[in-house]
């Protein structure tokens, strides 16, 4: 359990969204977290107060007749982080002017300075898009808030567009890396840095019906876009046929083939600042694709021609200009670290970040990774079993070890 006796406080807000907090702090508890939940009177109109006493200690007032007058102090004191799920446009003014007016701001405004604050806020596109919002937002994340940005599709009003609460697994797991990191350090802004990141398997078409691909959920790639995207970065995430859901706040390319992979990157290699080359390119294609679907035959066997396809990492490492950082990643079954090196220098990687089917809590479909960073200085760094999410900060904390030599990445040498 990912939680397992980690203290949290869950703040719930004035948005329609409110409905899907009690599902939130059921699935906190679930993951094992010590759960506490603090709802302002205007949350009350979306969700009913019951819902959430079921699963945790609930309070709904300034001076709740159950607690003492300092209560506020006394939660904001135990809580390991804070988590405002939804957080309301309200919410989000209030917080960046310190306005302490229902329950859920009286702990926010008295969480100490090193107890990691998490919002997700969730509103029309409108109030999202409004200055006074941006504003807000930019204030918040300069003082360390981390910020899961809402997700894009059909919202309250009828409307099409950002806005929505977050996805769950969105929300656990930018909570995960504020338990594990803490408040978001100015160090380790990226604002106006450009990333590049690759995702997800490709498809290389036998004929209109059947593919060769391979068993990459994309999750880790997509984890990586959004740490990059939470530290201020500019991203791009350039994708293969996945399940999961856009990443709101990036620039998002959706591609299936090697080669259209291929080209969506070369075309957008140049610009970029960091290129994180996470998907699982499916290596040989068939060397032409049936118009028509293909037919079994009496003779019981197939015969498929295949060639090669694109050496995406080799030809971005070939094209990359001075002061750009390229990290590649490897999955192997055997000769895991041969592998790794052999890559990380035939190839021209600044890192590589391997993971092996062998390892613990590794692999496709998975939520969770095991991970090893290597680097062309001479380190290697194991990390133990984590979500994704978590994996993707580590990964990024590596890659600002090698432009900061000064920000530590906190992993363990090997």
């Amino acid at each position: 359990m990912r939680f397992a006796g980690r203290r949290i406080v869950v703040g719930v807000t004035g948005s329609i969204a409110a409905y899907k907090a009690p599902l939130l702090v059921r699935e906190l508890v679930r993951e094992g977290a010590d759960v506490r939940v603090v709802v302002s009177p205007t949350a009350t109109h979306f969700v009913a107060p019951g819902a959430l006493r079921t699963f945790a200690p609930t309070v709904l007032e300034l001076f709740p007749a159950e607690f003492p007058g300092t209560w506020h102090i006394e939660w904001a004191r135990w809580a390991e982080a804070m988590l405002i799920a939804p957080c309301s446009a309200a919410t989000l003014g209030k917080l960046a002017a310190g306005i302490p007016d229902t329950a859920p701001m009286l702990v926010a405004c008295a969480l100490p300075a090193t107890t990691p604050l998490v919002l997700a806020p969730a509103m029309d596109s409108e109030m999202w898009e409004h200055p006074a919002t941006v504003g807000a937002v930019a204030q918040l994340r300069r003082r360390g808030v981390w910020i899961v940005p809402p997700a894009y599709g059909e919202l309250a009003s009828g409307s099409v567009g950002v806005g929505r609460l977050p996805e769950l697994e969105s929300i656990l797991g930018t909570l995960e890396a504020a338990l594990l990191l803490g408040v978001q350090q100015p160090l380790h802004r990226w604002d106006g840095l450009r990333v590049l990141v690759t995702a997800g398997p490709t498809r290389e078409r036998l004929d209109p019906v059947r593919f060769l691909s391979n068993f990459s959920s994309g999750r880790m790639g997509y984890a990586l876009a959004e740490a990059a995207r939470d530290r201020g970065a500019e991203v791009v995430l350039v994708s293969g046929p996945t399940a999961l859901p856009q990443p709101p706040g990036v620039e998002f390319v959706r591609v299936e083939s090697a080669r259209e992979m291929a080209a969506a990157v070369l075309e957008r290699a140049d610009t970029a600042d960091v290129l994180c080359m996470v998907a699982a390119v499916v290596d040989f294609a068939p060397r032409s694709s049936s118009p028509t679907k293909l037919h079994k035959s009496g003779q019981g066997t197939m015969l498929l021609e295949l060639e090669t396809t694109p050496d995406i990492l080799a030809t971005v490492a070939q094209r990359r200009r001075p002061g750009q950082l390229l990290v590649g990643f490897a999955l192997e079954t055997d000769s895991e670290w041969g592998s790794a090196q052999r890559k990380l220098h035939e190839k021209g990687c600044d890192l590589v970040v391997l993971n092996s089917l062998r390892w613990g809590a590794a692999g496709f479909e998975s939520r969770f990774n095991t991970i090893a960073v290597l680097s062309r200085q001479g380190y290697v760094r194991m990390f133990p079993p984590r979500s994704k999410r978590v994996c993707a900060e580590w990964i990024l904390q590596c890659v600002q070890e090698l432009r900061s030599p000064d920000a530590g990445s906190g992993g363990q040498a090997r």
